[in-house]
């Protein structure tokens, strides 16, 4: 309220001063809209859905490229793209490569991998004119040491060297960027030639994920990495890989940061509108930003990069000593239109469909996270397996019999002396239950298979833990529970992806490289692969090796989701939170409901004429049956000038509904007013709103599915035609009839 006083306290002091009509633009033209416009922040297409495959793809590259062109082709240079450059060195792991072979003994057991930090700090110290840094949480330990070294580098340089470092904003992990600016600038002048920005972002359930060191546009570092010293540079450590490339494919990771920079300054520009220069925002929003700057005398907002030439064709790229890559991305809930959105999910499925004899995957999990009870591992609420993954895998193994081999880390592995709560790199799924769904997808695709079918499985089909020696772990006084964060696959021998994405669900932004080279492809697997699935499985004594073929015969009649009335003891639903905790998941354990508000029809035109058409919008809440709100109300973006049928595509979710079939969802259709031709917020709230319409709908009338379920509701009971809001359901079946 004291907010909301001093904003109007605000505004009228400056409409005093000046004239109404010059303030009131002003002022309208600082209040941002809520949702960013998805169309100004993708550049154009590069390339036509008839574009040939350029020459030079491989088979499994090839199908991630047709795919990416087919259903994302507006966001080909932004998201994704097909380019070139030079894998440089061996893949980067940690522990060190030298690992695969002997123990961490005790006077290792602290330094073992910081030759890993040191190279990521190295690479950021050549930047000349733009550094990017994005991972998932800010660095510490030896990662900040070696970040605050490199930029103490770039300092001593004295080039004007623009550096933008970038990460979520995990619910209950919030990153200070006040305190990861003091680290890292330190003993440093204010009249640096360096201008350093922090940012970290969040909307609803996504943020960043992604892991990438660009530097000018020329080197790359990227992988699935995180920059955290107990994870990585410590005993017990988790394992993982990244990599390192140079040329042209560097443009590509600043130009996937762009989109996330521009939304957060947008973010940032809209809260300092609302709140002026003080530090605060409320807590409990669906969207929250951060940003920093130093020094303090640079401008507010960082630039954006700007591509200095577009990629080679290939075979101009080969003759230079290039290989061909592709850059595949995701945005989660930046993106705003369902059918185009996350490009890089399309290109790893298109991937693993495209095999012809092997897909050997390196993963955490496939499944969603999971809580260990006495009858077997239990996904949390909502949790899903990927059944687009699966499907493509199992159509491998049935139709053409491609071996497919699996490392993931043992259930519940937990690194260093660190806690559930801290950390967890183990979904808690055993190979078996792996296997169990990638049998159960080919029974559902599949319905003619038959007995046959076990052969196929018994020969095709080897799911393992990851270890590090075919004996004890590579580290003393543990168990040897060994935690796998890579992301790593290959297709056929010919082309393999590295990058941040994995293959069980978790709507974040996402980063990785397809790399398109046979050559580099059997490189990577004798220095990464062949050692890992020699220790997992081939030097493994037989009755080791987790996969009973009985326990995955009998695992597919096993429902490995969350049953909404899960009768769980209090002691199990306090493991289930504090797994989602140790996994950096928020959100409600409860029934939830996805709305999708699709388009309307035959709306009534209240602007009148002259006024141009109605700008619709939607409001929505739930209420019970004493008309308590529940939750959350919530409001669509604005269609302007959408006249009688406008589209909004834009989905929303309901959680913590108790007893949802005695609710009832409330909407209004409203059309955004302005005054003296100006629109936004603050001409709302001068002028009177007209309603278009508004609608109830009792939740009882809604199917227990996963499938969207399509609803025609009438707002308006027009002369001629009734105005219609066209919505569908789905209630993760979860709760309904």
């Amino acid at each position: 309220i004291q907010a909301a006083a001093l904003l109007l306290q605000g505004c009228i002091e400056r409409v005093y001063r000046k004239s109404s009509v010059e303030a009131m633009s002003d002022i309208c033209s600082e209040i941002a809209e809520e949702e960013l416009s998805e169309e100004s922040e993708v550049e154009p297409d590069l390339g036509g859905i008839g574009e040939d495959i350029p020459e030079g793809l491989s088979g499994p590259a090839a199908a991630a490229f047709t795919a990416l062109r087919e259903q994302h082709s507006e966001y080909r240079g932004v998201c994704w793209n097909v380019t070139h450059g030079k894998v440089i060195g061996e893949v980067a792991q940690t522990p060190l490569a030298q690992y695969w072979d002997c123990k961490i003994e005790d006077d290792s057991r602290e330094c073992h991998s910081d030759a890993f930090a040191e190279r990521m700090g190295e690479i950021m110290s050549r930047g000349v004119q733009f550094v990017d840094f994005a991972s998932l949480g800010p660095p510490d330990g030896k990662f900040a040491e070696q970040m605050a070294a490199a930029i103490r580098s770039l300092h001593e340089s004295g080039n004007e060297v623009i550096v933008r470092i970038l990460t979520g904003n995990i619910i209950g992990m919030p990153t200070d960027n006040k305190a990861l600016l003091k680290v890292l600038t330190e003993g440093l002048p204010p009249q640096s030639s360096v201008k350093l920005w922090i940012g970290s972002w969040r909307k609803g359930l996504s943020w960043n994920h992604s892991k990438i060191i660009a530097v000018d546009g020329m080197y790359l570092f990227t992988g699935g990495h995180n920059v955290w010293d107990a994870h990585y540079l410590k005993w017990n450590p988790v394992r993982d890989i990244s990599m390192e490339a140079e040329g042209t494919v560097a443009q590509d990771g600043h130009m996937f940061l762009n989109k996330m920079w521009s939304w957060i300054n947008k973010k940032e520009e809209q809260r300092k509108s609302w709140w002026g220069d003080v530090d605060f925002q409320p807590r409990l929003m669906k969207t929250r930003v951060g940003l920093e700057r130093w020094p303090q005398s640079i401008d507010e907002f960082p630039p954006m990069f700007e591509r200095s030439a577009q990629p080679l064709p290939l075979p101009e790229a080969f003759d230079q000593g290039d290989i061909a890559i592709i850059s595949c991305g995701r945005y989660g809930e930046l993106h705003h239109t369902p059918e185009t959105a996350n490009p890089s999910d399309s290109a790893i499925t298109a991937m693993l469909a495209s095999a012809q004899k092997s897909i050997k995957l390196s993963l955490q999990d496939f499944g969603p996270i999971a809580v260990p009870l006495p009858t077997g591992p239990m996904a949390i609420p909502g949790g899903v397996w990927p059944k687009e993954y699966l499907r493509a895998i199992a159509s491998a193994i049935y139709e053409r019999g491609v071996n497919v081999d699996v490392v993931v880390s043992a259930p519940n592995s937990i690194p260093a002396d660190l806690t559930m709560t801290d950390a967890n790199y183990g979904n808690g799924w055993t190979c078996e239950d792996v296997a169990s769904e990638i049998v159960k997808a080919i029974q559902e695709n599949f319905p003619e298979a038959d007995e046959s079918l076990w052969d196929l499985v018994k020969m095709n089909l080897k799911v393992a833990y990851l270890r590090s020696t075919a004996g004890p772990a590579d580290w003393p006084d543990t168990e040897g529970k060994a935690g796998n964060h890579a992301k790593f696959f290959i297709v056929d021998e010919q082309a393999y992806y590295i990058g941040s994405q994995n293959l069980y669900i978790a709507n974040l932004a996402e980063w990785g490289l397809i790399i398109d080279n046979e050559e580099q492809t059997k490189k990577v697997m004798e220095e990464y692969w062949n050692k890992l699935w020699a220790t997992a499985w081939e030097n493994l004594p037989e009755e080791e090796r987790a996969m009973d073929i009985e326990k995955i015969l009998e695992g597919c009649q096993v429902d490995r989701t969350c049953p909404p009335d899960a009768d769980l003891t209090e002691e199990e639903w306090e493991q289930l939170l504090l797994k989602r905790r140790g996994a950096g998941l928020g959100g409600s354990t409860k029934r939830k409901m996805a709305v999708l508000l699709k388009s309307a029809s035959n709306l009534a035109d209240k602007d009148g004429l002259g006024s141009g058409s109605s700008d619709s919008y939607v409001r929505m809440r739930v209420v019970d049956m004493d008309g308590n709100t529940i939750g959350v109300p919530v409001e669509s973006h604005v269609v302007w000038d959408g006249g009688a049928n406008p589209i909004w595509n834009e989905q929303f979710e309901f959680e913590d509904l108790e007893k949802p079939a005695s609710y009832t969802l409330k909407l209004t259709v409203l059309d955004k007013d302005s005054l003296l031709g100006l629109k936004g917020d603050l001409a709302d709230w001068l002028a009177a709103e007209d309603e278009l319409g508004s609608a109830s709908l009792p939740l009882c009338e809604l199917d227990k599915s996963r499938s969207w379920q399509n609803k025609d509701v009438m707002v308006a009971d027009g002369f001629f035609s009734d105005s219609i809001v066209h919505l569908a359901f789905n209630t993760f079946d979860g709760w309904g009839n």
